[in-house]
């Protein structure tokens, strides 16, 4: 291909991204009222649209007459989000999780499955639950993996203990077995993506995301992207430690439970109680429930407070496993956050529940755009 021929092809694409982009955006649209807010020519536009109803990525709406006035009436255009389809798996020490979904996020098939560490095993789900859903594999656009640990930008594990892995390339094992795109990522940036395409904070493009589950883990996404950092560590939260601590001789190390983790889901846990339990007799007023989940609420809302203040962030959703059971808690978390910072930023609870990180590693696998996902159809057209 000489380099006429591949800037042609650039721009062509770049066409169909923003074609496809702006009818999902504003469908129902026409062909001439594309040509008009893209500045494109209607002959670009009109030879991309056929390029795309014949690909199943947008569909024909039928006609319609102009809001004002005489004309004739257009052909107006809609996006088709099952045009193909994406598949997530959340990995666990004890469990794994499965998705299959829409373009647009929607769950056609979910499942809960025994844990699975090896690909052979990671692949085997995924069939299954594109079998599951009526997927047909070759219009499955790809695959996102959510792992418990450090992942780096090109998808290999630079460390997941629970797992045993370590220095392992999850997404070469992976493009070996299966035919389509291939994503792997830390589940807390997988979770961040959950909440931003179907959870509670869709639309947003600045977003700190706090984890509690097993541990404390967390991520940013800013202007719309993941942040990884030096070592793809960004959001490691759970390594926060306070003047009094580092006085007291308390250190983190690289791999353990940090000191903000340990103390955040010690008092959580109520004394072995567990969240919900705690929560509850914190609700009825009992000790030492009481003390401990007011303690909680100090920790979380000064790391809030301070995070705010560096990321800037327009909403701070705080999910996982034991996010669920705060509800009760979240005005205090709220007010005591507030008061501390004159940066505002909504905080609010997940939506997604234990099923985030699976849909959003579908979102990354996908690439965040509906023209993005929608491109796996046509490659090398």
């Amino acid at each position: 291909m000489n380099s006429n021929t591949g800037s042609l092809e650039l721009i062509k694409r770049i066409n169909r991204q923003l074609i496809l982009e702006k009818i999902k955006q504003e469908q129902p649209v026409s062909r001439a009222w594309l040509a008009r807010e893209l500045a494109l020519s209607k002959t670009t536009v009109s030879a991309i649209c056929d390029e795309l109803l014949a690909n199943r990525m947008i569909v024909d709406l039928g006609e319609k007459g102009p809001a004002k006035g005489s004309g004739r009436p257009a052909k107006m255009l809609g996006f088709n989000p099952r045009s193909a389809y994406g598949l997530g798996v959340d990995l666990h020490p004890n469990r794994a999780l499965a998705v299959a979904t829409d373009l647009e996020g929607g769950v056609l098939y979910r499942i809960l499955a025994p844990a699975s560490d090896k690909p052979e095993q990671i692949a085997a789900l995924a069939w299954r639950c594109a079998r599951e859903a009526g997927v047909p594999m070759e219009d499955v656009a790809a695959l996102g993996v959510s792992v418990p640990g450090t992942v780096d930008k090109k998808g290999a594990v630079v460390r997941a203990n629970s797992l045993s892995w370590q220095n392992y390339d999850l997404q070469a094992a992976l493009e070996q077995r299966l035919p389509c795109r291939i994503a792997v990522n830390n589940e807390a940036n997988c979770a961040a993506l959950g909440e931003r395409w179907r959870g509670a904070a869709m639309q947003k493009d600045n977003l700190l995301y706090i984890a509690l589950g097993e541990g404390v883990g967390g991520a940013v996404i800013s202007e719309g992207n993941l942040i990884y950092g030096a070592c793809s560590r960004a959001g490691e939260i759970g390594y926060l430690i306070s003047e009094a601590e580092a006085a007291q001789g308390l250190r983190n190390e690289l791999g353990k439970p940090g000191v903000f983790e340990r103390k955040l889901m010690g008092l959580l846990q109520g004394g072995g109680l567990g969240p919900e339990q705690t929560v509850a007799a914190y609700v009825r007023g009992e000790e030492p429930a009481n003390s401990m989940i007011q303690q909680f609420v100090q920790h979380l809302s000064w790391a809030i407070a301070n995070l705010v203040c560096l990321i800037n962030p327009e909403i701070v959703v705080v999910g996982g496993a034991a996010a669920q059971h705060l509800g009760p808690v979240l005005p205090a978390i709220r007010a005591v956050a507030s008061s501390l910072t004159p940066v505002r930023a909504q905080v609010t609870l997940g939506v997604l529940g234990p099923w985030a990180s699976a849909i959003g590693a579908v979102a990354g696998a996908l690439g965040g755009s509906a023209a993005a996902r929608s491109e796996k159809s046509l490659v090398g057209a």
